[in-house]
């Protein structure tokens, strides 16, 4: 609706009869009268109410109505909350499970159907004492078919459960075993570091998803000539008399082929190959 435009109008609003100056009431017409109705009518209609002669309330009903519905339809693309260990047996669209503060969707596959986390199976560095509410330990444990669904569906998605020799032999693997009817082993990766998918160097093969590979030292290579070897009862260096045609006295230096090497006596060594580190408890995402 607009605003009057009748015979009279001052700026576009109404004045009354004035008979000391002779000026007539602004004119009454059909048009404006005829928007204010259907401004009413059609906010009642558009609430599905009908226009009533009597109800004087329709209005301010409809009113409520058409807010309530606009309310509702903002809040509707937002995700509900719930919780992790009472989550929907259907499909309600995204939720928020409060415990872990993500969204969780709706996942359907050969193995499993219900909510879990996107981030569900991915290896995580725990930094807490006790698994959080959306972590379980990697140490090799097993774990219910039933309360884990999501992660051991996760399993079999990505073809990384396998038998339980298979399992023991590459302790450290990223893999799942099908224990039982009710239970399934996740990983134990202790001890572990992580490295990332691509062509093995000594085999030219490509690295499969969860597979694990041993430690080893890059190999070095070359020849040792004109070796001089120094008997260690008086010597501090790396190299002690071995087996050779050495002519030099007990105490004395002297050449030959034949040596031993203590590589502690210059370097760090252990009973490992490994770079600095630190230590978090290996964890799973449900």
């Amino acid at each position: 609706m607009d605003r009057i435009s009748g015979a009279g109008h001052v700026n576009r609003m109404w004045v009354a009869e004035d008979k000391a100056t002779s000026r007539p009431p602004t004119e009454f017409t059909a048009e404006w009268f005829n928007g204010v109705q259907e401004s009413l009518v059609r906010t009642i209609e558009a609430a599905d109410l009908v226009p009533s002669d009597v109800d004087f309330d329709q209005f301010t009903d409809a009113l409520a109505v058409l807010i309530g519905r606009a309310i509702t339809t903002a809040l509707a693309p937002l995700p509900r909350v719930y919780s992790i260990t009472a989550l929907p047996n259907t499909n309600v669209g995204p939720i928020i499970v409060k415990e872990v503060m993500e969204v969780w969707g709706w996942s359907t596959s050969a193995y499993f159907t219900g909510y879990r986390s996107p981030l569900c199976g991915r290896p995580l560095d725990g930094h807490t004492t006790s698994p959080l509410p959306s972590e379980v330990d990697a140490t090799g444990g097993v774990l219910s078919k039933t309360a884990y669904a999501g992660l051991w569906g996760y399993a079999l998605e990505n073809n990384l459960s396998v038998l339980q020799a298979n399992w023991t032999a590459n302790i450290g693997a990223h893999y799942f075993v099908d224990v039982d009817a009710n239970s399934f082993r996740v990983p134990d990766l202790r001890n572990m570091f992580r490295r990332y998918t691509g062509t093995d160097a000594d085999t030219a093969n490509a690295r499969a998803l969860g597979s694990r590979q041993l430690d080893a030292i890059q190999n070095i290579t070359g020849t040792w000539s004109n070796v001089i070897l120094r008997d260690t009862t008086n010597a501090s260096g790396a190299f002690a008399a071995g087996p050779g045609n050495g002519s030099g006295a007990t105490g004395t230096s002297g050449s030959g082929n034949g040596f031993t090497f203590d590589a502690s006596r210059v370097v760090r060594t252990s009973s490992e190959t490994r770079g600095r580190n630190v230590a978090y408890v290996p964890r799973l995402h449900v």
